[in-house]
């Protein structure tokens, strides 16, 4: 899900600002026009397009609420807010706003879980039509077909991409909570096993006789190599643009990694060489993906360097120099 990956520090404004953007992308041909709640209310509605669609944003204020309390809120917000939209007062203001015959109102929300919601929906939709027929020229904004539909995160992957992509919102992704710091690796190819192995010795020889040590960094590394081939399919299914642009990073800078690496034939310098490519690697992740939080581009960078320890991108050779 593509929620799974926005920022957890989420809230009502970040998401009403979010969702704002999204319509403002999605529906720029059709002039989308934000209403601002300041001035006498917003009469139940956050924004309006020339096509007869309204919005209504609304995130709960705990994003871990059980179904049933998400339902409860989900229920009462959309029957506040069509009471609201169909108050004798927010009728005059409304129109006051110019707007066209609104043929759909979107409840837009993160996610929900309750089928409910949806029958509910339903009813409140039966409510404005009967509001309606019972006084048509007061209510002339609204269409006999009106209607009420939910959209949630996951109907704006398009918009939201694009929209993390060029750094137009505070909002973040996080992955760091999707991934686990001890993973079962036993069944990784022993190949990779020995890759990692050999190179942490290599960059440490202390590590032939401080296998406690050795063990903790393999066992480290192995989890992120885990990890990030799995970071990578999720990311591939919610924001595969995204994912893109951290595969096209990663393999341009492998073949810097490759070559610094190989063409050092001091192995005295093997531990300065690694911290080098480790904290050079975290800088640019940094500056290329700034729509990506703190403690997500630490892990990201554990997971690529893990995965060129064990493919051998990342290769330490050379002798020790005397003098």
């Amino acid at each position: 899900m593509i929620l799974e990956f926005l920022d957890s520090s989420i809230d009502g404004d970040s998401w009403e600002t979010l969702s704002i953007s999204c319509y403002k992308m999605r529906y720029q041909n059709e002039h989308f026009q934000e209403v601002p709640a300041q001035h006498k209310g917003d009469g139940g509605i956050e924004g309006f397009t020339r096509s007869g669609v309204v919005i209504q944003c609304y995130c709960p204020e705990d994003m871990n609420y059980s179904n049933d309390d998400l339902y409860s809120h989900h229920r009462d917000k959309v029957t506040d807010d069509i009471a609201k939209f169909i108050d004798e007062k927010n009728a005059k203001v409304l129109k006051s706003l110019g707007l066209p015959l609104i043929k759909e109102w979107h409840f837009v929300i993160p996610e929900y879980k309750d089928k409910r919601i949806i029958q509910h929906n339903a009813k409140k939709t039966e409510l404005v039509r009967k509001v309606r027929e019972s006084n048509p020229e007061l209510y002339d904004y609204i269409s006999k077909d009106f209607t009420i539909i939910i959209k949630t995160a996951e109907d704006f992957r398009i918009e939201l991409t694009r929209i993390l992509r060029s750094n137009l919102t505070d909002t973040k992704l996080s992955f760091a909570i999707l991934q686990d710091t001890s993973v079962d690796w036993s069944g990784c190819p022993n190949e990779k096993v020995e890759n990692v192995k050999r190179k942490l010795i290599a960059i440490n020889p202390e590590f032939k006789t401080d296998t406690k040590s050795l063990d903790m960094l393999l066992d480290m590394y192995m989890s992120a190599y885990i990890s990030g081939i799995e970071l990578m399919e999720r990311l591939g299914e919610g924001f595969p643009d995204i994912r893109k642009d951290i595969l096209d990073l990663a393999s341009q800078y492998k073949r810097h990694v490759a070559s610094r690496t190989l063409l050092n034939r001091d192995r005295t310098m093997n531990a300065d060489i690694f911290n080098e490519i480790s904290n050079d690697f975290e800088e640019k992740l940094r500056i290329e993906f700034k729509h990506i939080n703190n403690a997500s581009i630490m892990n990201l960078k554990m997971d690529l360097i893990a995965s060129w320890l064990a493919d051998c991108s990342m290769e330490f050779k050379g002798e020790i120099k005397n003098g």
